[in-house]
């Protein structure tokens, strides 16, 4: 029996003691006799409740806190809001164990969080962000839109910076062969360039590219606007309701590709409006970890480029349209949090 159902359990016999049974203690005893509580257990709860007017056990003195008022201010002091805390070195300076010390900072509320990844703001866009964050919020607010947007990704031939690939086991680290035990890195690695824009109908062509630069505004509009977004979009969109948000890339603003856009009246996201370093509301940043959770499931690694851009084409096709429709149902509450609290107020924590 556990201390609160034994008070518990003691509250109810002084209760009947007293309430019902007018301090008669035969009457209490022969009641909780049916319920199979001891005859001593009885009469030492009542004995105890006549004699110190309590019913539960008193507060335990217990062992003496090896920190005083002082210190665990001291200590707080040390710890609370700070990062590059080690407990080890702290230790010493109370002359106390590190298991002791860890004890008294879950005593006081404090524990230890690992930083979440989030972009990094000049002081300019901490204050612009929400500003532009508010602006398109109440443009998909007010205005009946389908929302599309796009981005690229570069994947490299292999990846153990995924979760599941960062370790291994093994029962012996020398039989272990290098592939599983080392994460090997080269000075420039192959890697290839991928292109897709979403909507909540759907993902459009992925478009690859080799290249070991940046898209350039040429490649932006004829392979990736022309042939990929514009065919989406016609085919899954009607382009009046449409409000393509791009990113902030200087190729998706290219004066050639704002001039097809406005010929094919493909309402966009202007480059002065448009929320700066913001993937906690664009949910194709989202995507990507998905995808590439995916793509290197297992310890997967392509042999050559032309394996790797087979594998994210069968993994795009995999991808379940569901998970981007409840992410696209997210970037309006995102867009609000960042206008209301900044852009670091919409970072999942």
């Amino acid at each position: 029996m556990t201390r609160s159902e034994r008070e518990h359990q003691a509250k109810r016999i002084v209760q009947h003691y007293v309430n019902v049974a007018n301090r008669q203690k035969k009457v209490t005893v022969n009641h909780f006799l049916q319920e199979q509580i001891p005859r001593p257990t009885i009469y030492s709860i009542i004995k105890k409740f006549e004699e110190f007017g309590v019913v539960g056990d008193k507060s335990r003195s217990g062992r003496p806190s090896k920190l005083s008022k002082r210190k665990l201010t001291r200590l707080k002091r040390l710890t609370d809001q700070k990062t590059g805390i080690s407990l080890r070195q702290i230790a010493p300076k109370f002359d106390i164990n590190i298991s002791t010390l860890s004890r008294h900072l879950t005593a006081m509320g404090i524990t230890y969080r690992k930083k979440k990844r989030a972009p990094k703001y000049t002081d300019k866009q901490l204050e612009e962000v929400p500003t532009r964050a508010r602006r398109l919020y109440r443009t998909l607010l007010n205005g009946n839109f389908e929302l599309v947007m796009d981005d690229e990704k570069y994947f490299l031939l292999h990846n153990e910076s995924i979760p599941a690939n960062r370790g291994f086991y093994t029962s012996d680290p020398s039989a272990a062969q290098p592939e599983v035990k080392f994460k090997r890195t080269q000075k420039f690695e192959l890697k290839i360039l991928v292109w897709i824009a979403i909507s909540e109908k759907g993902i459009s062509t992925p478009f690859f590219s080799k290249q070991q630069q940046a898209v350039t505004q040429k490649t932006y509009l004829n392979e990736c606007t022309k042939a990929r977004l514009v065919p989406f979009i016609e085919k899954y969109h009607n382009k009046k309701k449409v409000l393509f948000w791009p990113d902030l890339a200087r190729s998706h603003y290219g004066l050639k590709v704002i001039e097809y856009l406005d010929e094919n009246s493909i309402h966009f996201v202007p480059q002065q409006k448009n929320p700066q370093n913001c993937p906690q509301a664009r949910p194709i940043e989202t995507l990507w970890s998905i995808l590439e959770q995916m793509v290197y499931a297992g310890g997967w690694q392509a042999k050559n480029i032309n394996a790797l851009r087979r594998r994210i084409s069968k993994k795009i096709n995999e991808l379940d349209i569901k998970v981007v429709q409840t992410m696209f149902s997210d970037i309006r509450i995102q867009l609000r949090r960042i206008a209301d609290n900044g852009p670091y107020g919409a970072c999942s924590f």
